[in-house]
């Protein structure tokens, strides 16, 4: 039997402690970028992260998931804003911080997003793959809605207005991503925001 060889350290098995999944999706947003999203593979993404194949899919399954990763913490923040929101702050106003609160996303946090945004703007198939989660967005949304109307979630002025407001956040994001300037995409979501809400009171 081989014995280790002197000051050998042996190697720890399961998921290394210090793997920073949204540094490992900016990496691949980055290359994804210079190289092209289509002919990159999960094994070039896990060799530039310098972490193992596996250890890569048990964070991201698949490279659409690399894509759409950081949609949860987005979603999150804006559903903290729209259910502690003071009952006597203008619908309006709660929306329009609840966009802004959701898009304060630090240096490293705009520039992903505007990689992410990037590439489901020139790839739809990626933009169909993350329809799920934009609707969890979009009943957020209809959610509060309806509690300013004080109408049912699923009735048809709370679902449309949800809609109209989800789709323009989303159209103004792919926008300032390609066509748009500076690091403040809330500022174009707001400005979407105001040029729809015709039909919420206040």
């Amino acid at each position: 039997m081989n014995s280790p060889e002197a000051g050998s350290v042996p190697r720890r098995r399961g998921r290394p402690a210090d793997v920073d999944p949204d540094r490992v999706a900016l990496l691949a947003l980055r290359h994804f970028a210079e190289h092209g999203y289509e002919t990159t593979t999960m094994d070039d993404i896990a060799a530039l992260a310098g972490i193992g194949r596996r250890t890569l899919f048990r964070y991201f399954p698949s490279k659409p998931d690399l894509v759409w990763g950081g949609l949860e913490p987005v979603v999150d923040r804006m559903h903290a804003v729209l259910d502690t929101a003071p009952a006597d702050e203008r619908p309006r106003d709660v929306i329009a911080r609840a966009i802004t609160e959701s898009l304060d996303l630090g240096p490293e946090g705009v520039e992903a997003t505007r990689f992410r945004l990037r590439l489901m703007a020139s790839d739809p198939a990626l933009i169909g793959f993350g329809l799920t989660r934009l609707g969890a967005n979009r009943d957020i949304l209809a959610e509060f809605i309806a509690r300013r109307l004080q109408v049912p979630a699923e009735a048809l002025r709370a679902q449309v207005l949800a809609d109209a407001i989800s789709s323009a956040n989303f159209s103004a994001l792919l926008w300032w991503a390609s066509r748009g300037e500076g690091d403040d995409p809330a500022s174009v979501a707001v400005e979407a925001l105001d040029e729809v809400l015709r039909g919420l009171p206040g």
